[in-house]
């Protein structure tokens, strides 16, 4: 009769972790009512953990195959465990871009983990562990829940290869988003170690000034218009060439992210809308 009971007790707590995970996974973390299924899911750990407890000190009289099976069950139990909190670190993540993707529906967003860094790379590129197998292409944009960081520049099956906004190779036409000066942004080992790239090819009568926000244009069809850049450090002239040029400092400190995201589609003739600006 101890045994049937105990074994009761185990399948109701496994139904309520699993009703709770399923709770927790329909809810936006910063929800209420995320945060009060959180909650309850800790103190359901608790229980869990006390029952498992239980079970190996009632299997201490019990014969041997009887207490082997009751460890495998808690094993199995810890291993559901572990697998909830992989499933709620992931739609954590997928959460950081819920008000970008709610404001520009045609967006395809992959959400990925840096898995390798280039050491030789001046300009910090990195490998994500997304690839053509879920829609990732050569050119397509990269970026964070705070900004552009970089564009795919090889991609296989299962991942893909990043290079920054801090590498010459980018060439991505932005703009000043208050007077709408247009340039390329494109980076240089002089600027890439501190987490700064270029704004070039300004025009003489361009009207940057310091702290000035630099969006995407959108041109070219290569990356959505109005993604956030960084903003305006300083402003310089080339005497030597009479160019103008702008420093830039990224939003994103590209050099120490552990996860980005790869635009696989948008729609090439609209703005990209911040949630801020509804």
């Amino acid at each position: 009769m101890k045994r049937r009971k105990n074994d009761n007790r185990k399948v109701l707590v496994i139904t309520l972790i699993i009703l709770t995970v399923l709770g927790v996974l329909s809810q936006p973390e910063n929800s209420p009512v995320s945060g009060g299924i959180n909650l309850a899911t800790k103190w359901l750990f608790r229980l869990t953990a006390s029952a498992a407890a239980t079970l190996d000190s009632a299997s201490a009289g019990d014969p041997s195959a009887e207490a082997e099976a009751l460890r495998r069950e808690n094993a199995e139990l810890r291993r559901q465990m572990a697998d909830y909190l992989d499933v709620k670190a992931e739609n954590e993540r997928l959460w950081k871009y819920y008000d970008l993707k709610k404001t520009n529906p045609s967006y395809q967003i992959v959400p990925s983990n840096v898995i390798r860094r280039d050491v030789n790379d001046d300009f910090y590129s990195f490998t994500l562990d997304a690839g053509t197998s879920v829609g990732v292409k050569v050119n397509a944009p990269v970026i964070t829940e705070d900004g552009l960081v970089g564009w795919v520049c090889q991609a296989d099956a299962a991942t893909c290869k990043v290079k920054t906004v801090l590498s010459p190779d980018t060439k991505a036409t932005v703009q000043d988003k208050r007077t709408g000066d247009s340039g390329i942004l494109s980076g240089s080992v002089s600027l890439s170690d501190k987490n700064l790239t270029g704004m070039n090819k300004l025009a003489e009568g361009h009207q940057l000034r310091q702290g000035d926000m630099i969006v995407t244009a959108g041109t070219g069809g290569l990356y959505p218009a109005g993604l956030l850049v960084g903003e305006v450090q300083s402003v310089e002239f080339n005497k030597y060439d009479a160019s103008r040029s702008a420093v830039i400092k990224p939003y994103v400190d590209v050099r120490n992210i552990t996860s980005a995201a790869v635009i696989t589609g948008f729609n090439e003739t609209g703005r990209v809308v911040r949630a801020d600006e509804e």
